[in-house]
């Protein structure tokens, strides 16, 4: 039986450009959120299970990764037939955070800000935009119950849009306190509404038909109806534009303070607005593009989570940029790393001569520019292919007479223009791309 060559689905495998337009756009993220005070974190891959389920939604909790115990206590488990697994991969960043802040806030800032970015995982139908194992890129700030944390979580992920030079991004803006007042004016019961959010989140990725019946079979026909005429509405209605200019009046406080600084932002309130997860508890925001189903990342507070740990109540907000689906806009809009393409390849002219080329190799890096060196030996012609694949712009041969003579040859890989130079006039001309 032939072992595959494909990762599993919903895995995938870069290749060396779009790893390196990868690794630009992280580092364009990390400086946008270092700009506005947040700090780096890093939380493990691995949770135990406990962390993970019970705030999560129950949808998300369904998509975990479990990790088997391992020796006797898995032998144990088996025999007694108790639960097989005692750990999962985080599926997403907050809750580690919130896990990570009751453990080490005392040595913390506070308020905390903080930015984590790195790999989660969820065992859903893979589908274009969303996959099995993806990056997340959040910014969170705990410690703050004031709606300016939303303003600042919110302006620097649109901050990050406009430097990549994403337009028509959106912000749509909700409380879920208003969706549970509508809940319970529907006369949902309690126990039904965090499944009944599930299923209105589900509006972006399915028809309202669909969604109205799988809400009106988890909460009876007259609340479906109430609930359609309410939170399910694509628009905000008169119930939602009442309540922004009472009890939920810090949502146009948002939106007016992050239209201050970004006059082109657009923000809509959208009462159908869920977040799927469980933990929030007032204002939610999603960030969504023209181009993409589903959303290009989104956030909202969460003033509880602590508590799940034994920890006091402290109130937290954050956000988090779908960086997959970021990188889905950035290569179809043909962006590519400059950073990926090397300015020049050493040729190897002879294995005598190999440590002339090591040697010229290390004098160009040593003025700043990218210098890849052939690896193996072999005709001249052979080496320009690779450096033809490798995209160099150049490629600097060293044969006998150069040797003597203390020069090298440059050759343009676009033009086929080449030049005996000094290693100080080549790296000159290498540098300035003639």
């Amino acid at each position: 039986m032939s072992i595959p060559t494909a990762p599993p689905s919903g895995f995938r495998d870069f290749l060396p450009d779009q790893v390196a337009l990868r690794h630009d756009a992280i580092e364009t993220i990390q400086k946008i959120y270092r700009s506005f005070g947040f700090q780096p974190v890093a939380t493990a891959a691995v949770e135990d299970l406990a962390v993970l389920v019970g705030q999560g939604g129950n949808e998300n909790e369904k998509l975990i990764f479990k990790i088997m115990k391992r020796g006797e206590a898995l032998e144990r488990a088996q025999a007694e037939k108790t639960d097989l697994a005692d750990l999962g991969l985080r599926f997403d960043l907050t809750l580690p955070l919130a896990r990570y802040y009751t453990k080490h806030g005392s040595a913390l800032p506070h308020p905390f800000k903080a930015f984590n970015m790195g790999p989660v995982w969820r065992a859903e139908r893979a589908q274009k935009g969303r996959y099995r194992e993806f990056t997340q890129c959040d910014a969170d700030i705990i410690g703050a119950d004031s709606w300016g944390a939303e303003v600042d979580v919110i302006t620097a992920i649109l901050t990050v849009f406009k430097a990549f030079g994403l337009a028509g991004v959106k912000v749509h803006l909700n409380d879920r306190r208003f969706v549970d007042q509508a809940l319970e004016k529907a006369g949902v019961p309690a126990e039904k509404r965090g499944a009944a959010c599930v299923v209105v989140d589900k509006l972006d990725k399915s028809e309202p038909e669909k969604v109205l019946a799988e809400l009106e079979a988890e909460v009876g026909t007259e609340a479906a109806k109430a609930l359609a005429g309410s939170i399910m509405a694509v628009e905000a209605g008169p119930d939602m534009l009442s309540a922004v200019q009472g009890e939920f009046a810090h949502l146009t406080r948002i939106s007016d303070a992050v239209k201050s600084v970004m006059p082109d932002a657009v923000i809509v309130l959208t009462p159908n607005l869920m977040r799927g997860m469980g933990y929030y508890t007032g204002p939610v925001f999603e960030f969504r593009h023209p181009s993409l189903s589903g959303s290009l990342g989104g956030g909202g507070r969460y003033d509880r989570l602590t508590e799940k740990f034994g920890g006091r109540p402290i109130p937290a907000c954050g956000g988090s940029i779908g960086f997959e689906r970021l990188m889905l806009l950035l290569e179809e809009l043909g962006r590519r790393s400059p950073d990926a393409l090397p300015d020049a390849v050493v040729t190897v002219f002879s294995d005598e001569l190999r440590g002339r080329s090591i040697a010229v190799a290390a004098a160009l890096r040593a003025k700043g520019l990218s210098v890849d060196l052939y690896p193996g030996g072999g005709k001249l012609k052979v080496q320009f292919k690779y450096a033809d694949q490798k995209k160099a712009r150049y490629a600097v041969v060293i044969g006998p007479d150069e040797a003597e003579r203390g020069v090298v040859q440059v050759k343009s890989l676009a033009t086929g223009d080449e030049q005996a130079l000094s290693l100080e006039e080549a790296c000159a001309r290498i540098a300035a791309g003639t």
